[in-house]
């Protein structure tokens, strides 16, 4: 498969950024749109952990090899109970091996992923080497750096480095950054290298009222 082929004439930059919801959710459906016009997408996921996401399991599932999802962050210490096999069915078991996420052990409460310490700032250190193969390689028609702006805004990853993952971009390559900052402000320097900026407004938010992460809309 020449990968090269099917992907975009002129690659841009988008950032999705802001406290509003669905930054990452916007980053996947240009995704899925991509995928259906035949595009290879490799998504590099900042600062995030556990693999019973939707996201992940419809790219392992059904997604043949289109969408590569990297995660590069601590792991849900639930996992193993968030992921099961919905009912034992011989045939099914052997042929698809499905995986569900279970309505009873709820995502939210804990915090435990979102703990930035040295072990984070790791992570991010092996994600930007691993999106920064996956960037200069032009072998993806469009590649996503989700969270990748909070890694900045947290202190996780310099900012140069950032902006050197959009410097080195090959002219083929369709690069998407999102995230936010809970404090202060996204650099305007890696905005200003940014071809698309799009900032989610929170308005109003459930979780304030106490409504937790639910399956199939926040994972």
């Amino acid at each position: 498969m020449n990968s090269r082929s099917d992907s975009v004439k002129k690659g841009l930059v988008h950032a999705y950024i802001g406290e509003g919801k669905g930054k990452t959710t916007a980053a996947v459906g240009l995704a899925l749109r991509a995928v259906g016009q035949n595009i290879l997408v490799y998504m590099v996921q900042f600062m995030k952990g556990g693999r019973y996401t939707g996201e992940i399991l419809a790219a392992e599932r059904f997604l043949n090899g289109r969408l590569t999802i990297r995660q590069f962050g601590r792991g849900c210490i639930r996992e193993d109970k968030q992921l099961k096999i919905a009912e034992f069915d011989e045939e099914q078991f052997l042929n698809l091996e499905p995986s569900y996420v279970r309505d009873d052990e709820p995502c939210g409460s804990c915090r435990y992923c979102f703990v930035n310490d040295k072990k984070q700032k790791r992570y991010c250190d092996d994600a930007y080497a691993h999106a920064r193969k996956i960037v200069e390689s032009g072998d993806y028609g469009l590649v996503i750096l989700d969270e990748l702006v909070y890694a900045v805004t947290y202190g996780m990853l310099p900012l140069e480095k950032a902006l050197e993952l959009i410097a080195n971009k090959p002219d083929n390559v369709e690069l998407v950054i999102t995230g936010g900052a809970w404090q202060g402000t996204v650099p305007q320097e890696l905005l200003d290298n940014c071809d698309l900026v799009t900032e989610m407004t929170k308005v109003k938010h459930y979780y304030e009222a106490g409504v937790l992460a639910r399956r199939g809309v926040e994972y």
